[in-house]
């Protein structure tokens, strides 16, 4: 019990600095200040995160229960907006869409397995699909800019297609549904940010 608690608080802090990473660097491209910066970070890491919680019924929330994550997040965000480091980094570069496909992979699992104890399949379906794009909606709406899950490159239903992914393989192997699902996520992402794979528009 105490190594999966131990994975799971890895795969979350991993999914923490990717998600800070990538919120900071949206923040940067809008000129904002280091304020802006480590609020974005900051949003992008737990926003996901909360509101998973507010519908599982977790209060209040884990991320103000465990502030090592918020902290992680303003860190991450604070060396994110460093000179030497967001010169290299920028949101059509694919160091960041590296880091925002493997975040959003981490919390869509994460997110997923927070939801079995409910054995309620479209429940963990769902916390997982929002754990893993909440956080960028709240980003994007921040940065006011039109929320990238409605317009650009499989994001959501990257999310959506690993989360499902996870709940068929689960009664079998929960960590190689974990595993599986969450590469299905990433490489889903990466693949369509590559091949500029979209959904039909109007």
């Amino acid at each position: 019990m105490t190594m999966e608690i131990d994975v799971i608080l890895i795969l979350e802090l991993l999914g923490t600095v990717a998600f800070a990473i990538s919120g900071a660097t949206v923040a940067i491209q809008k000129k904002m200040d280091i304020l802006g910066v480590c609020i974005l970070g900051m949003t992008t890491s737990v926003g996901g995160g909360i509101v998973r919680d507010v519908i599982l019924g977790i209060t209040p929330p884990t991320a103000f229960q465990q502030p090592i994550y918020a902290i992680t997040a303003l860190i991450v965000s604070i060396l994110t907006f460093l000179p030497a480091i967001r010169e290299k980094i920028n949101t059509d570069g694919w160091f960041y869409w590296f880091i925002d496909s493997l975040g959003l992979a981490v919390f869509t699992i994460v997110g997923a397995l927070a939801g079995v104890p409910s054995g309620n399949v479209f429940l963990i379906i769902f916390v997982g699909n929002i754990t893993g794009v909440g956080g960028g909606v709240i980003r994007d709406i921040f940065a006011n800019r039109n929320p990238v899950i409605f317009h650009k490159n499989v994001y959501a239903t990257a999310s959506l297609s690993g989360a499902v992914v996870f709940v068929s393989l689960f009664k079998f192997n929960q960590y190689a549904a974990a595993i599986i699902g969450g590469v299905v996520v990433f490489v889903l992402r990466l693949f369509a940010v590559k091949f500029k794979w979209d959904l039909p528009k109007a």
